[in-house]
């Protein structure tokens, strides 16, 4: 008696195995593609709250609400009369105090392409309340949809409390 296997058994197991690794195989990319798009999403979102947090300290902080300049930049004074700026250039929003130079508050992964700010300061002065609505994407250009985030949009408000 001879041991060992016959070659229709050795065909017949690697076909099984080859069906069940061909299965697989196609759940696997769906598992790693579903992961990047995954992380895409969270750098879109985790830089959208980054910029609204960063907007709304800046106004809450401020001493003066000085203009708009529709529809993109807003003029503050900080409360040692340095002018604060934040304006959307170029797909980024940036943050220049004093005139030291802007500061980019979104990554180079990033891209704004709208922002818009409005004054809604009571007829009274009392309240000097700015909102500001802007939309973020990520800055991905290929054809691979698990690299495409949604853009996200965002609409808040602040009050300056520096009256």
């Amino acid at each position: 008696m001879q041991k060992g296997f016959t070659l229709i058994e050795l065909i017949l197991y690697v076909a099984i195995v080859a069906i069940v690794l061909g299965s697989l195989i196609p759940f696997a990319w769906n598992i790693i593609g579903g992961e990047v798009k995954s992380q895409t999403d969270q750098e879109v979102s985790s830089q959208a709250r980054i910029v609204s947090e960063k907007i709304k300290t800046e106004i809450r902080n401020a001493k003066d609400f000085v203009s708009i300049i529709p529809p993109a930049t807003l003029n503050l004074t900080d409360i040692n009369n340095n002018s604060v700026v934040i304006t959307l250039s170029a797909g980024k929003v940036t943050l220049n105090r004093g005139g030291a130079g802007a500061t980019a508050l979104n990554s180079d992964n990033t891209n704004v392409p709208a922002l818009t700010f409005t004054n809604y300061t009571s007829a009274d002065y009392k309240t000097k309340n700015i909102q500001f609505v802007f939309t973020i994407d990520d800055n991905y250009s290929g054809t691979r949809q698990e690299y495409n985030a949604s853009p996200l949009t965002v609409e808040s408000s602040a009050e300056i409390r520096g009256n």
